[in-house]
């Protein structure tokens, strides 16, 4: 029981010995928004929405009910419940949601939680990209609801088996888009290049275009209708291959190499067909030799000597100068995600131009709370930012005659093309209207503007414009059409049923240059301006991208993808290249059948709808029914309720001219997660912990509530916290109370009661850097069981200030790249007679240098100290989470002030735990960080174990007491200096990463025998 006890206390303490409660470190979600909610309702949707967002809250009903109808076939199941969709209004909006807690980077285009199913997504400028998030959200939504009863429950309590990665997000991709071109490209590369997977790898890589394609090649060899049976299947069994097994006849093993062979039987004639990109043009970069993934965004100068780019190859998008005539990058310009200026720089949907000079360059990126256009001068290196209060600013294109920068603005629910005027400091929409534009490219006259749209013959734009219904509008189709630089004038240039994108005029202004997919493969075209001739010039095998060309049209630079990354080429006078017959890809000719396994059923019609432009203007219906709002029942149901429950009459959601009604948001509390966990043990009996949660549906409210509830509360473990999170300062609130029960080395049993209540607020400056508050009302009792004497008893507040700046990079086990650090100050004020008396500040300071993909090396350094009348005490040596621990004296429980008041400063392997205690502490630590094993396969047990990490390290410190004189070493041998280093290891097991590191402490002289370390956790 003494055993035990210590285990438990020992825990306890390591995770109260920190006074503050807000995290040490982490990147920031701000709030930089006060949105307003409201929400519509459709017969199985409710579309939540704020200012600005009411009209595509309209296309997201309609796309969301046409969605539905095919998933209910594609499913063989109908929703149980009502899905809630949580729209924004831009990506920047979206990184702002509550619903869920991590960042949402640049390429989540939305997430689907499954506490609660919700639905939450961004408008990115562009419908079909929506519709296809809509309906790919849908799907994992239809499949949380038919699976897990529509919540994680059934996942927390065993009732199902979750699927892997590669099933979910294939099946969504295949489901909402069937097939399409970059899907076959990626596709494509893999099966020729030889890197697509087996099917149980692909969690790891192709996740998303390999799990479409293995539902592709089941629709296609077994029938569509395997897959609702398959799905059916898993729904019933424990194990994913039974219900393989059960569907299809066959091991998932056997379908995987069945697949295979297909896709290799399907594109490798392509070769023989169609040329590699490096044949006709020259590589400008080589991901393969980097080891990096993207290379895009080319934007070549004006002679055509000097090159910008956006890559990854450090880790991060950043924006690189390149020299054309020695081909070599001549230093980074711009880095990105490492600073509030430049948090994203949008290489989903990237455009960067020069000025006619030369000299400067125009890009758009994420600055904190909006897009901002800027101007970098690369002779002087100095940063120009232009703020619109839009909602999203994209690929910005310089006039060649200086005056003025075009680019894409999105702004309520519309994308259009905007002219910055550089002199006036102002800008204009030219377009304006509710089709999506993209893409704007200048004539060298500066006359005419070039662009792309999904209007189809909407020249003038959409009749009866505030009525007009897009989700009935074929907004699948884009083409290329010419405007006069005012937005006058407007021509349609291409009518193809595909998507032409990426236009750029030739020097002399009678050409266009495009690419399409109009045979299955995006190839380049030239388009004669006076004669209306168009051919393509290029047939390749994967396709190009992002054309840009020099002022006198003699160099042409494109991206293009092949062997797993991007790469940008060259391609020399591109007005001498000849017409070439692209044949059309298998897919292509497939999809021209018709056929379900390739080409969706398209969009029903939607219904009309006005404008939004205020939703306060919008009729409020105040007398909704809240009544599928209230606590539902703990355990899901699987019994599906009566159709009824969930689906509503038009009536219902419709006003009578077809309108659909607007309700006010009001906060309902309904839980997120309820957990409990019960176990036998011989010393303490039966005992369990369980955990309850509490949200509303934006997720800006949370209550959390925990408790062990034994015998009676003295001995129980209570907690209660409730958070606000909608405004720019986070507010929580926390309870707390924790019994333990021991036994001392004297066999006289004692309790510790700790318990209080902590106030915490937290202010973001932006996503890197933030201010935390707290304080700390502590109640610490010590009593005896076993004695009529009144208990030890300790009463504090303790006030905390914290700053945090991090811009850390992360990998396998920790940060690899960038920067973290920390100041606090912590004070305990003469508060009662029986609180202790201090002033502590600490700081804690580390940096990492990504030397390459997995390797890096790591620095830290921590000091703090403590002062006053009851300084407190640091406590150096182990590792944080040890296994296998050792003390130097023994388990500290006897003091209060040990437990509750103390602080373990961590980790110093080669050390004990209690290897020096004083009330000033000093740490350094440095680690070498690379790849071990990257993949290992077990025959007993049966394991398959990958990325296994190594680690090098050193870590040497010190703890002392301001009263005594600090000897750092005496007679050339290590004193009051710790000091270890040794070797480890890393790997991921069940969702923990376990880490073992074996460690030698070395004081000058020599080395002690290894002592090891079995822990768990992330690396500093």
């Amino acid at each position: 029981m003494y055993r035990f006890s210590r285990v438990i206390l020992f825990i306890i303490l390591l995770w109260w010995s920190a006074p503050a409660l807000f995290a040490q470190f982490g990147q920031n979600k701000v709030q930089y928004e006060d949105f307003n909610w409201h929400y519509l309702q459709s017969k199985h949707f409710d579309i939540y929405f704020y200012a600005g967002g009411y009209d595509i809250g309209e296309f997201t009903a309609n796309v969301a009910e046409t969605a539905y109808v095919h998933l209910k076939q594609d499913f063989q199941y109908e929703l149980s419940q009502r899905v809630k969709i949580i729209l924004y209004n831009s990506h920047n909006d979206f990184q702002q949601t509550n619903v869920v807690d991590v960042y949402l980077y640049e390429g989540i285009g939305g997430v689907t939680e499954l506490y609660k199913n919700r639905v939450v997504l961004p408008y990115e400028g562009n419908f079909s990209q929506l519709r296809h998030v809509i309906h790919h959200e849908l799907v994992h939504a239809v499949m949380n609801d038919m699976l897990y009863g529509g919540s994680v429950q059934s996942l927390i309590s065993g009732q199902v088996v979750p699927v892997p990665t590669w099933f979910s997000e294939g099946l969504a991709e295949y489901f909402s888009l069937r097939w399409d071109t970059r899907t076959d490209m990626i596709v494509r590369d893999a099966a020729i290049s030889g890197y697509l997977p087996p099917i149980d790898i692909l969690n790891y890589y192709l996740a998303y275009q390999g799990g479409a394609s293995v539902f592709r090649y089941i629709a296609e060899r077994y029938g569509h209708e395997k897959i609702a049976e398959l799905l059916h299947k898993v729904k019933g069994s424990y194990r994913l291959e039974n219900a393989f097994k059960a569907a299809l006849g066959i091991e998932l093993e056997e379908l995987s190499n069945d697949w295979q062979k297909a896709m290799r039987k399907e594109y490798w004639p392509d070769i023989a067909h169609r040329t590699e990109v490096k044949s006709i043009a020259r590589a400008m970069t080589d991901h393969k030799k980097d080891k990096n993934y993207l290379n895009v965004s080319p934007a070549i100068s004006p002679n055509g000597d000097k090159m910008v780019f956006l890559s990854d190859r450090d880790g991060k998008q950043s924006i690189y100068l390149y020299d054309v005539i020695e081909s070599k990058i001549i230093r980074k310009l711009v880095e990105g995600e490492a600073s509030v200026n430049f948090e994203e720089l949008h290489w989903l949907s990237p455009g960067m131009s020069w000025s006619p000079d030369g000299r400067k360059v125009s890009f758009a990126a994420k600055a904190g709370d909006q897009d901002a256009l800027y101007i970098y001068d690369t002779e002087a290196d100095k940063t120009r930012q232009f703020k619109f209060n839009l909602d999203g600013i994209f690929s910005a294109d310089w006039s060649p005659l200086g005056d003025k920068i075009a680019f894409v603005g999105n702004n309520n629910g519309a994308s259009d093309i905007y002219l910055y005027d550089v002199a006036a400091d102002s800008i204009t929409n030219i377009t304006n209207d509710i089709f999506s534009e993209s893409y704007p490219a200048w004539s060298n006259d500066g006359a005419s503007i070039v662009f792309v749209s999904d209007r189809g013959p909407f020249i003038n734009g959409a009749p009866d414009n505030d009525r007009f219904d897009v989700s009935g509008h074929d907004f699948e189709n884009t083409d290329i059409y010419i405007m006069n630089a005012d937005g006058s004038g407007m021509r349609r240039i291409t009518t193809d049923e595909n998507r032409d994108s990426e236009p750029e005029f030739s020097a002399d202004g009678k050409m266009l240059y495009y690419v399409s997919d109009r045979t299955g493969i995006y190839n380049i075209y030239r388009y004669n301006i006076e004669t209306g001739e168009d051919y393509a010039i290029t047939d390749l095998l994967t396709g190009a991208f992002q054309l840009n060309l020099d002022k006198s049209g003699t160099n042409m630079v494109f991206t293009s993808f092949s062997e797993g990354g991007w790469d940008i080429y060259s391609l020399k006078n591109p007005d001498k290249t000849v017409k070439v017959e692209p044949e059309k890809t298998v897919f292509f000719k497939k999809r021209a059948e018709k056929s379900d396994i390739y080409f969706p059923s398209p969009a029903a019609a939607g219904t009309a709808f006005t404008a939004d432009s205020l939703v306060a203007a919008l009729p409020l219906d105040k007398s909704n029914d809240y009544s599928h709002y209230v606590f539902a029942n703990m355990k899901q149901p699987r019994k599906k309720p009566e159709q009824e429950e969930r689906k509503l009459q038009e009536a219902d959601y419709k006003t009578s001219d077809g309108h659909y009604k607007v309700r006010n948001y009001r906060v309902r509390f309904t839980p997120d997660q309820v957990d409990g966990a019960v176990q036998y043990d011989t010393y303490w009996g039966f005992q369990g912990f369980t955990q309850l949660a509490f949200s509303d549906v934006l997720g800006n409210h949370k209550i959390y509530l925990g408790t062990n509830l034994v015998f009676d509360l003295r001995n129980s473990y209570i907690t209660a916290d409730y958070w606000y999170l909608p405004k720019r300062f986070d507010f929580g609130l926390h309870g707390f109370h924790f019994g333990n029960t021991f036994i001392l080395s004297n066999r006289e049993v004692y309790r510790y009661r700790f318990y209080g209540i902590d106030a915490i607020i937290s202010y973001p400056l932006n996503k890197f850097t933030r201010f935390d508050a707290s304080l700390n009302q502590f109640n610490v009792d010590l009593e005896n069981l076993q004695s009529n004497d009144p208990p030890e008893s300790v009463r504090s507040i303790l006030p905390s200030l914290q700053i945090t700046h991090d811009t850390a990079e992360w990998g396998y086990s920790g940060p690899m790249d960038g920067f973290r650090g920390m100041l606090r100050v912590t004070a305990s004020p003469k508060y009662t007679s029986r609180a202790p008396q201090f002033f502590t500040v600490q700081t804690d300071l580390r940096k990492y240098f990504k030397l390459a993909d997995n390797y890096a090396l790591a620095f830290r350094i921590h000091a703090g100290g403590s002062e006053g009348g009851d300084p407190q005490r640091f406590f150096l040596g182990g590792t944080s989470n040890w296994l296998n621990r050792d003390y130097k004296g023994g388990l500290r429980i006897e003091d209060i002030k040990d437990v509750y008041f103390s602080e373990f400063v961590l980790p110093l392997r080669g050390a004990r735990y209690y290897e020096r205690v004083g009330n000033y502490f000093t740490l350094i630590n440095s680690e070498f960080r690379f790849p071990m094993i990257p993949y290992m396969e077990l025959g007993f047990p049966p394991l398959r174990l990958g990325n296994i990490q190594g680690v090098f390290f050193t870590d040497a410190g010190s703890a002392w007491d301001s009263k005594k004189p600090f000897k750092g070493a005496e007679d050339g041998v290590l004193k009051d200096i710790v000091a270890g280093y040794g070797i480890g290891t890393r790997l991921y097991f069940f969702g923990f990463l376990l880490k073992y590191d074996m460690a030698w402490q070395y004081d000058l002289e020599k080395s002690s025998r290894p002592k090891h370390y079995l822990s768990f956790g992330i690396d500093f």
